[in-house]
Order: structure tokens, then sequence, then C-alpha cells
């Protein structure tokens, strides 16, 4: 990853915990579960992971623009695609189906990083390095996996604006 795909994840990492989403998550665990489970995982879930969980993907940055921020440096913007992936089962004692509570979890997911039709973006993604232009919410989708298990998906296009010493 470069210095800057990392700063993004660190950026998403901490408004995932401090916006209140972990707590969303394990809400709908059915037991205590030891800490070593997270309800964020990056590129792939751990074996036995508990359900729901979120399944975060970055790709590759693209350089769209290039400023002068001085004699000896250059400023970036760069276009970051993330996606969500949140995966769910049933829960004992929750009447609404998989699909349903894919769908809330992603609602939530929209309400801290933006693209809810109502509630405007909560989270404030700071970089250690240059700064984080607004989120563009792409698109959001559920997929049926099979009759136990659910996914849905939220992308962003993440925009950053970043030095680039030269």
């Amino acid at each position: 990853m470069s210095i800057n795909t990392a700063d993004i994840q660190k950026a998403i990492v901490s408004a995932w915990s401090s916006s209140g989403l972990d707590a969303v998550f394990r809400a709908l665990w059915s037991d205590p579960l030891p800490t070593d489970y997270v309800t964020l995982n990056d590129q792939e879930a751990s074996p036995g992971q508990a359900f729901p969980y979120c399944v975060i993907n970055q790709m590759s940055s693209t350089t769209t623009d290039k400023m002068s921020g001085g004699a000896d440096k250059l400023q970036e913007v760069r276009d970051i695609p993330v996606t969500f992936n949140v995966y769910t089962r049933p829960i004992a004692g929750d009447s609404r189906s998989i699909k349903e509570l894919a769908a809330y979890l992603a609602e939530e997911i929209t309400k801290v990083f933006g693209g809810h039709p109502t509630v405007a973006p909560q989270a404030t993604l700071t970089l250690d390095n240059g700064s984080m232009l607004p989120a563009r919410y792409q698109t959001d989708y559920g997929i049926r996996i099979d009759d136990n298990e659910y996914q849905w998906v939220v992308s962003y296009l993440m925009r950053s604006d970043v030095p680039v010493m030269t």
C-alpha cells in the first residue's frame, strides 16, 4: 500500500469506531464473543468470524489532478475506490430477514460515510498527511449468498488531497 492508501485505511477504521458502527454490529451478535473478533475486516474475515460483520476493500488509487504546492513539492488529488461488504446470517430472536439485516447495517454505514437519503455524512476522515475531500457515494446493492447468508455492498470513491515531495 502507498502511504496515502494506508493513511486512508487508518482514517476509515478510526471513523468506524468513533461513529458507533462497531457497537451497532456487536449488538447483533447472539452471544458475548471474545474481543479478538472484529466487526470491520480488511479484505477478508478470519475463519469463524462472528456474524454480522463487514469487510472493507480498497482499490488502487488514481491521481486525477496535480498542483504546485511550492517550489519543492507537489499536491495530488487521488481517487480511491472503497467498498464496504456487509455479511449477515439469521439472528436468533430477530424477526428481520437476513436481507433486511444486511440492508439495515448498510444504511447505518451510509449515515456515517455518506449516501443516506436523509442523514448527512457523520464521519470526518482525518489524514496524517494531506486531507480528505468529501467521499462520493457510488452505489449499494444486495447479493443473496445462500439461504442463510446475505451480502450488502456499499461503494464509495474516496478523494484525498495529499502532498508529494519532488
